[in-house]
């Protein structure tokens, strides 16, 4: 029986699902917060130890949505606040956003993220769109209130500042399914995982180093293009050295990147073992520490007593934080709460507030454009588990800064869901 640890109890599906999957060899850790999708059946919240070495290997532990993370930039007040006070310019900038962002929501034809396959020093071998490739993913404008001396060694004067960031929550698109795809079956066909990521072609070191990077490239490319959309027009940028030779990109220079449903080897083990956290972020492979609420509750980012966003976070969950927060809504639940409201000519409780602070764009359909994203309806719980653990998870050394959204594009319906819930609003079956 695989040895499982948990900081709380929690969801009791969640450690029974664990004991029915992973062999005697593997390991977890259950972070608060933790849960199992009713839907799609992946963990969140959940860091795992999985032996290297060991065959039959349990492929539903692990999450399509490789390397999906949130990377933010600092934007200046004279920047943001022009946009914040005025009207038109916040309707002007949230329609920029929305245009701007390719989405595979709206576009189904779109193909998002760079492909797996490269060239021999890891660089492109095509050109490739940046943008949204699910409903959860965003980018937009944020405002946090942190507390900071006016200047540096000015001890008992601290007060309230307000800041500006642009964060975007994306995930590596095409790389990621395809890495997907390949895995899971190279690991049915009986391969063991070392066998799988360290040696070959399916998927191989070649294809973990490109889905690895591939997020954290989308999410630069994406804030790249959302800086240009406000205004914000001396974002730090640098080339992107592993696009395709002869077609440079610029990307952004994150201040902050964390990602979740993340795999490495873990060095200096007995035996060959790799860490996978689901749903959870790994501190070792991020820049500074950042979590995620609802999205009208935005996030939460973490710096240390200095100010600075830039940390090396410890603790005995193998260095790990959760990020994600329990769903408290199946899709089914919210796309039955859209067309009860439709229904009704209420299409959302905070419809104002609402279509003040997110954008985002249907696919083209009559009708869609009303549509608000489920994500939006209260899908996810507000996050609630840094009051309890936050000296187990090392955190309680470090500011928090609740990020407030402030000017956000979100990913849009799926096309699926969105004919559905037309269809039944307009009076078919």
């Amino acid at each position: 029986m695989a040895r499982i640890l948990g900081l709380e109890d929690g969801d009791p599906q969640v450690r029974g699902g664990l004991m029915g999957s992973l062999r005697v060899a593997d390991e977890a850790v259950i972070l608060p917060s933790a849960t199992r999708s009713k839907e799609s059946g992946s963990y969140k919240n959940v860091v795992m130890r999985l032996s290297g070495n060991d065959a039959e290997f349990p492929t539903e532990v692990f999450s399509p949505n490789w390397f999906t993370g949130v990377s933010l930039v600092s934007v200046p007040a004279d920047v943001a606040e022009p946009l914040l006070k005025n009207p038109e310019k916040r309707t002007a900038a949230l329609k920029k956003l929305a245009t701007k962002i390719a989405s595979e929501l709206h576009d189904s034809e779109l193909s998002i993220g760079p492909s797996i396959l490269s060239d021999d020093n890891d660089r492109d071998v095509e050109n490739w769109t940046a943008g949204f490739d699910s409903g959860n993913n965003c980018v937009g404008l944020y405002s946090a209130l942190q507390n900071r001396a006016p200047e540096n060694g000015l001890t008992g004067m601290s007060r309230a500042y307000k800041r500006y960031y642009l964060v975007c929550k994306a995930g590596g698109g095409v790389a990621a399914q395809t890495f997907h795809s390949r895995l899971i079956t190279a690991l049915q066909n009986g391969k063991t995982l070392d066998q799988a990521l360290e040696g070959g072609t399916e998927p191989g070191p070649q294809a973990l180093r490109r889905v690895a990077t591939a997020g954290k490239r989308n999410r630069a490319r994406i804030l790249a293009l959302a800086a240009e959309a406000i205004g914000f027009y001396t974002i730090d940028t640098l080339n992107d050295n592993a696009a395709m030779d002869g077609a440079p990109q610029r990307i952004a220079i994150p201040e902050v990147d964390v990602s979740y449903n993340s795999i490495r080897k873990v060095e200096g083990a007995i035996r060959s073992t790799w860490q996978y956290n689901a749903g959870s972020v790994d501190a070792m492979l991020s820049a500074g520490m950042l979590v995620s609420s609802n999205p009208q509750d935005g996030f939460t980012l973490f710096s240390t007593q200095h100010d600075e966003l830039k940390m090396n976070l410890r603790n005995e969950a193998h260095n790990s934080v959760p990020f994600v927060t329990k769903r408290i809504a199946t899709s089914k639940d919210i796309t039955t709460k859209t067309v009860e409201a439709l229904k009704k000519k209420q299409p959302h409780a905070d419809e104002e507030w609402t279509r003040e602070h997110f954008s985002w764009r249907n696919k083209d359909l009559p009708g869609g454009e009303t549509i608000i994203p489920p994500s939006l309806w209260g899908s996810h719980e507000s996050e609630c588990f840094l009051a309890s653990w936050a000296r187990e998870l090392g955190l309680s050394a470090l500011k928090p800064a609740k990020l407030t959204p402030e000017l956000v594009c979100i990913g849009g319906v799926e096309p699926s869901k969105l004919r559905a819930v037309l269809r039944t609003v307009n009076g078919g079956n």
